[in-house]
């Protein structure tokens, strides 16, 4: 885990994100499940870990809706933006519950 603050990242950080890295990174946010890595890191099944994740999953989003498109534009029926099937629960099964 990075502890690294936010203002240094932007100090030491000119790298720019493709549209294609932010749907990969939706991607990873989507399928992400505690019980899957919180017994190698433990901190990651934590709630407030957690929390940043969502809120995260939901700014990358919110960037990928913009220029006017809608959801099904950005996440297939199936919430991956590759529109392969995913059959894991993800955060937009949740979110369209």
């Amino acid at each position: 885990m990075s502890h690294m603050s936010e203002q240094s990242i932007k100090e030491q950080n000119n790298i720019e994100l493709s549209i294609k890295d932010l749907e990969v990174i939706f991607d990873v946010l989507n399928v992400f499940t505690p019980s899957d890595i919180s017994h190698v890191y433990p901190e990651m099944g934590e709630e407030e870990f957690l929390r940043d994740v969502n809120t995260t999953w939901k700014k990358v989003l919110d960037i990928l809706r913009q220029d006017g498109k809608t959801d099904e534009d950005v996440i297939s029926s199936d919430f991956t933006s590759d529109k392969k099937v995913s059959t894991t629960t993800t955060k937009a099964d949740i979110l369209y519950l």
